[in-house]
């Protein structure tokens, strides 16, 4: 979530408020809203204690999301890394076109990958970009040329390929954190936020109306901020700070280690 997402949230939810006060106040100058208002007030308990187990619900779920997201970033730099350093157990020339194919990926994955990770659409796994597919697929293609040539050791073969396994494994990971939560979460938090705001205005209309504003604009406040907590949760790619957000700075270290730990300049080179 944008800031500029934040801020609209911000605003709708407590202009609410805002309104649900203006508008109890004019008509509780006309009469009662309920006829017995000492038992009224007992009964919206429920209504916000299930409100609270619904938000608590959905914040735990768009939290664990973040957190997979984060591991996953964070193991697929790692398994670049790795498998840049079990290259140099390969003959040069297939060691300086895996160190270049493990740098395009990061690459691609920073520059288009990341910036689709969010969407839910392109690539072949879902949300992912083309370029990086491609990248992956011309790294699987450089360990099939390895697992054919003489003198390259059986250890160092395994390493590749279980390198390989764990950058596909935590893409697939990363892509799937970028799904967002349903639908009908979000409609029952925008409709439990309103019945939680408006009884609250319509349950303090005969209180002072400055201490009416602040229970119910207080309310509207912290209902907002927790909904724009779940929703940049619930985006983790595509956070501005300082909202929380998730950012490809091990696959940015990861680039940079294995460009500088390559013997062949070469490696830091264009991209196809």
């Amino acid at each position: 979530m944008t800031i500029l997402y934040a801020v609209l949230v911000l605003l709708a939810i407590v202009g609410f408020g805002v309104a649900a006060v203006v508008y109890t106040r004019w008509r509780g100058s006309r009469g009662d809203f309920v006829r017995f208002p000492e038992l009224a007030a007992e009964r919206p308990n429920d209504l916000n204690f299930g409100f609270a187990i619904i938000l608590g619900f959905v914040l735990v779920a768009a939290l664990q999301n973040f957190q997979g997201a984060q591991q996953a970033a964070v193991t697929e730099g790692r398994a670049l890394t790795t498998m840049s350093r079990s290259a140099l157990g390969i003959p040069a020339q297939l060691r300086d076109d895996l160190s270049h194919q493990l740098v395009c990926y990061g690459r691609d994955v920073i520059e288009y990958d990341w910036a689709n990770n969010d969407s839910g659409s392109g690539g072949l796994t879902a949300g992912g970009s083309p370029f990086a597919d491609a990248s992956g697929d011309r790294i699987s293609q450089t360990l099939a040329r390895i697992s054919t040539t003489d003198g390259v050791k059986d250890a160092v073969m395994g390493s590749l390929i279980e390198g390989e396994t764990a950058l596909r494994e935590a893409r697939a990971q990363r892509l799937d954190m970028g799904t967002h939560l349903p639908v009908l979460f979000w409609v029952m938090v925008v409709v439990g936020a309103m019945l939680v705001i408006a009884l609250s205005a319509v349950l303090m209309a005969k209180e002072f109306a400055w201490l009416q504003t602040f229970v119910v604009c207080g309310s509207a406040i912290i209902i907002a901020f927790t909904v724009i907590l779940i929703g940049s949760l619930d985006r983790p790619y595509s956070g501005e700070w300082p909202l929380p957000v998730v950012e490809p700075t091990a696959m940015t270290r990861a680039v940079a280690s294995i460009s500088q730990f390559a013997l062949d300049p070469r490696v830091d080179g264009s991209c196809p």
